[in-house]
């Protein structure tokens, strides 16, 4: 080709990143895995800086996988009628508009107690060498 069209933006790192991000989950060629990767990224780009959020694991990973379990945690306790802690209360207030609105503006819909339940399971629960042979046979949240 002598001609490509193409799109100049100017963006920050963090712009970049999540234009780099939200266009390789736009991808209809990714398996499972990767997409359950791509949404890990997103969502810990959007918690920023947050100190709670930083300190609740070494990787994004860690810390989506126990931001999303605490807020489940609380949320089975009040619909149980249990005693949350105040601390609880104020993380609950703190997180779940936020948590919702990054999963609402996902490139593709999803629900985050979703996301917890059924995807972020397959990196937490399956060994890398699964993960790695999932990702290169492309496979689907069924097959894996």
């Amino acid at each position: 080709m002598t001609m490509i069209q193409a799109k100049i933006a100017d963006v920050d790192d963090l712009q970049a990143r999540r234009i780099s991000v939200t266009e390789n989950l736009l991808r209809q060629d990714l398996s499972a895995i990767e997409t359950i990767e791509a949404t890990i990224e997103i969502i810990d780009m959007e918690m920023g800086e947050d100190p709670w959020f930083l300190t609740v694991g070494k990787t994004p990973l860690e810390r989506v996988y126990k931001l999303l379990s605490k807020l489940d945690s609380i949320r089975r306790s009040k619909e149980r009628g249990s005693v949350v802690l105040e601390a609880d209360k104020g993380l609950s207030n703190k997180y779940v508009g936020q948590v919702k609105s990054i999963f609402k503006n996902l490139p593709k819909s999803l629900k985050w107690l979703s996301f917890l339940l059924n995807d972020l399971i397959l990196l937490i629960d399956n060994p890398l060498n699964v993960q790695t042979a999932s990702v290169k046979h492309c496979l689907n949240k069924t097959k894996i």
